[in-house]
């Protein structure tokens, strides 16, 4: 049982001990590694599943995957391993030594303060009327029964909390400061009875909102974002894995096969429906997926794209420095001739396979200009990957008009393009 003043039919708020804290959550990092239990269909806790299941998408995580050389039976082999994330190294030291040397022997000998925690539990838990009356308080005031619900999960808060674990769990701490910390008083936010996609959008906001963070890192956990929910759904059925961190696809990426940006695939998703100048376009307004057929776009992206990929032997074209398709404005200008599928055009869908099997996406001096900047070194030609929205519209002329000049250079027909 806790008590505490109701602010919503979900939600209230309770003061208690961070030793209950402590007690009634599981840690993020526990989550965590219970989501590769279940990856690797190994035996888990029914609860802990849920709880992790229903956390995947709203949390930055302690641990991320790396690539590390070992010698394996003699052979040198790229293995793959865990290795802690800047939340992980604040939360084990800085965050750590202030719990201990400011919070938790405060007020008396150093000045700490910590911020409340945001608690969640998918189920409801029972609300008790409770006759408590404080002045000045209109909330009325509950007793939560969550006994038969087990333990809730953090929204905010864990990296305090796995701090607290890491202190409790030290034996070079004393009893007497453990105890100090753990009977601090903190303020509790609870939501019970939510809805994962309702958490997901709290958390993103409450962490997000106020401090800035990279488009991709929110793209890919806000669910509100149908476009991206889309790519997801359209790159799994693919069978294509896409990163969701950084700016840039990089050979560590590439490593754990992971062969696009997730924003960079959702341009490609966007430019079906939205032609490939919008698709570049990053908008915060969500207007611009109103009036799209979700299920249709689908089937048209899988048909579209899975037809682009076969036709260059493999996603892994991606990435290929020797393929035009690399650059941002060429891939972009290329998926939208997957408006034909959408719109279930024949005669523009015989075009865009047409176009597909005519352009030799090869990189080489006939796509100087059009595709990005083209450097030949020993007779060797490359392309710069840059901004799509500089050369985009040259792009789309090259692959959707062949009657143009780039139409016709990028299609072999270098002599008649300078005509």
């Amino acid at each position: 049982m806790i008590t505490g003043i109701r602010r919503s039919e979900f939600h209230f708020t309770t003061v208690t001990t961070l030793g209950w804290v402590l007690e009634q959550h599981i840690s993020g990092l526990v989550l965590e590694q219970t989501l590769r239990d279940v990856d690797n269909e190994l035996p888990v806790d029914p609860h802990t599943e849920e709880l992790a299941t229903f956390r995947r998408d709203i949390q930055r995580p302690f641990e991320k995957k790396a690539l590390e050389r070992r010698s394996v039976a003699g052979e040198s082999v790229l293995v793959e391993r865990f290795v802690p994330t800047a939340k992980m190294n604040n939360t084990r030291g800085a965050l750590r030594t202030y719990m201990l040397e400011q919070f938790a022997v405060s007020p008396e000998e150093a000045f700490g303060v910590l911020p409340g925690f945001v608690s969640i539990w998918p189920q409801r838990m029972k609300e008790l009327a409770n006759p408590t009356v404080v002045d000045g308080l209109d909330n009325p005031w509950y007793t939560y029964d969550y006994g038969h619900l087990g333990r809730g999960a953090l929204a905010d808060g864990e990296s305090r909390h796995l701090a607290c674990l890491y202190i409790n769990a030290d034996k070079n701490v004393s009893v007497a400061l453990k105890d100090k910390l753990l009977n601090q008083l903190v303020t509790v936010e609870i939501y019970h009875g939510v809805s994962q996609e309702q958490a997901a959008q709290m958390f993103v906001d409450l962490n997000y909102e106020g401090t800035p963070v990279d488009t991709i890192t929110k793209a890919n956990i806000d669910p509100r974002n149908k476009w991206i929910a889309a790519t997801k759904k359209i790159f799994d059925e693919l069978g294509i894995k896409y990163a969701t961190t950084g700016r840039q696809l990089t050979a560590t990426h590439q490593n754990l096969g992971e062969w696009i940006l997730l924003t960079h695939a959702e341009q490609m998703v966007k430019a079906i429906v939205l032609g490939p100048n919008q698709a570049l376009v990053k908008s915060k307004r969500t207007d611009s997926w109103d009036g799209v057929d979700f299920d249709r776009l689908h089937k048209a992206a899988v048909t579209w794209f899975g037809e682009i990929f076969a036709h260059f032997g493999g996603h892994e074209v991606l990435a290929d420095r020797s393929r035009v398709i690399r650059t941002i404005a060429v891939r972009v200008a290329l998926a939208s001739l997957g408006s034909a599928f959408y719109r279930g055009d024949e005669p523009a869908i015989a075009a865009a396979r047409s176009t597909l099997n005519e352009v030799n996406w090869v990189v080489s001096e006939a796509w100087q200009g059009i595709g990005g900047k083209v450097i030949v070194k020993d007779k060797v030609a490359t392309m710069s990957a840059g901004s799509g929205k500089e050369s985009i519209a040259r792009a789309v002329q090259a692959v959707t008009k062949p009657e143009t000049k780039a139409g016709r250079a990028v299609r072999g027909n270098a002599q008649s393009a300078e005509s």
